[in-house]
């Protein structure tokens, strides 16, 4: 369930989980993610990329598409799931889960982090549409957000080569 998975490009283990949860989630490449959350901090009033006020409206209006859309989880009717509980009970959704002070990527039951965060609480779960899907969307009414990013789907292999490298 739990699977170790670092997407930043240089392999460091920083504080990055709204950047981390967001790639692996959307499948979008780290660095268009991380220019995105940046350039969208206009729009938000955000101070930083990471801040609540810039990550939250993001993730609902960006990457999910639609702002309280009924595909997007709120409530877990007075059951509160750990993220490793989630993950089982939801295999086949792909979503970013927001836990306490952290946001962890979940797709088809497993869990995508650089620690072990499955004991963590679960307050909201968003669920993101397809790779394809949220291109398209960010495309069309995100254009100043993407202007001359590629959009790439972040794959996991740069995280493989580097480690050929160092071995």
């Amino acid at each position: 369930m739990f699977k170790f998975t670092n997407p930043h490009p240089e392999q460091k283990l920083v504080g990055d989980c709204v950047k981390r949860a967001c790639v692996i989630a959307s499948e979008i490449n780290y660095h268009d993610i991380a220019i995105m959350l940046n350039r969208y901090r206009k729009e938000s009033g955000g101070s930083k990329f990471n801040s609540n006020e810039n990550w939250k409206p993001f993730i609902e209006n960006v990457l999910c598409g639609v702002k309280d859309s009924d595909d997007m989880q709120h409530a877990f009717e007075g059951h509160r799931y750990t993220v490793a509980d989630y993950a089982e009970t939801w295999v086949p959704h792909r979503c970013i889960l927001r836990c306490s002070k952290h946001l962890v990527a979940c797709k088809y039951g497993d869990y995508y982090d650089t620690w072990d965060s499955g004991n963590k609480g679960v307050y909201i779960a968003y669920m993101l549409p397809r790779y394809e899907q949220i291109v398209e969307h960010i495309r069309k009414h995100y254009p100043k957000l993407c202007k001359g990013l590629t959009l790439e789907k972040y794959t996991g292999r740069f995280r493989i080569a580097l480690w050929k490298f160092k071995s």
